[in-house]
């Protein structure tokens, strides 16, 4: 079996997981959707996500796999704690894995809501595994802020495609960051992709939270989405090229076209940098 697995925790990620699964459906059998009544940082939330599958077609419906999960006894409380956020992180990357019953062979594509992988991509990752590679990391184009401010000097690495077997002693696995480094960009990171609102929360709840709480300010968020600044780290080279994304299409998955009205909000028109 071809699966790909995915973590929904907020509505703003609706329309990301509908585009992973427009861009991967003739690639893969079923779709793991995992959602959990913790944070990373182990504030309770409740499990939304039913609330939304009406935004799915009954072809893709029949994909998903709905994984609502109640780990209020492994999850910890982790406000003002790295560590123990990501232990929670952990938790919820790996938690799917003890709930399904996955044969060695079968492949997993492992991604967050906001990580998307070309479709004409998944075939051509899947030969490459094999008894010597049993996984592989991917690289994907840098997005930040704004679905159109890409990164330039910056792909992103992390998700990971491997055999089942590759993590069968290793629960909860992170079912990330490990393998062989694919060569190719295989994808697109959205990352904080978001209004400024979505970002305040999420600075709040996230395996982060500790380290850039302080963040969760909308006049800091709003210059640095203007002025295209980093303030995780203003060491950090951080270099916006600004597309159009009608025209540079070679950096977008193509099912992006087909629901482009569901994120106009994160995109910067180019006629207001004139």
């Amino acid at each position: 079996m071809i699966y790909l697995k995915t973590i929904f925790s907020a509505p703003n990620e609706v329309k990301f997981l509908k585009l992973q699964l427009k861009e991967a459906f003739p690639y893969i059998e079923k779709f793991f959707v995992c959602e959990f009544n913790r944070t990373h940082t182990g504030q309770t939330r409740e499990l939304i996500f039913n609330n939304f599958l009406n935004q799915f077609t009954e072809e893709e419906i029949n994909k998903i796999i709905y994984i609502g999960a109640d780990i209020s006894k492994e999850s910890v409380d982790a406000i003002n704690n790295n560590k123990l956020a990501h232990n929670n992180e952990q938790l919820i990357r790996g938690y799917f894995a003890g709930q399904i019953n996955l044969k060695d062979e079968d492949i997993i594509f492992s991604v967050d809501a906001d990580e998307i992988i070309f479709g004409y991509q998944y075939p051509r990752i899947m030969a490459k595994l094999g008894f010597f590679t049993p996984a592989i990391k991917l690289q994907l184009h840098q997005f930040f802020y704004r679905i159109n401010y890409l990164w330039e000097n910056n792909n992103f690495i992390a998700p990971t495609v491997c055999k089942a077997k590759y993590y069968k002693k290793k629960y909860p696995g992170q079912w990330r960051y490990n393998g062989k480094l694919y060569p190719e960009i295989a994808g697109c990171h959205f990352s904080w992709c978001l209004t400024i609102e979505e970002m305040i929360k999420k600075l709040n709840t996230y395996a982060h939270q500790y380290e850039y709480g302080h963040l969760a300010k909308r006049e800091i968020l709003e210059d640095a989405i203007k002025n295209k600044k980093y303030p995780f780290d203003p060491k950090v080279d951080f270099r916006i090229k600004v597309l159009d994304i009608n025209k540079d299409r070679e950096y977008y998955p193509s099912a992006i076209y087909t629901m482009m009205d569901e994120f106009k909000e994160l995109i910067v028109p180019i006629c207001e940098l004139v």
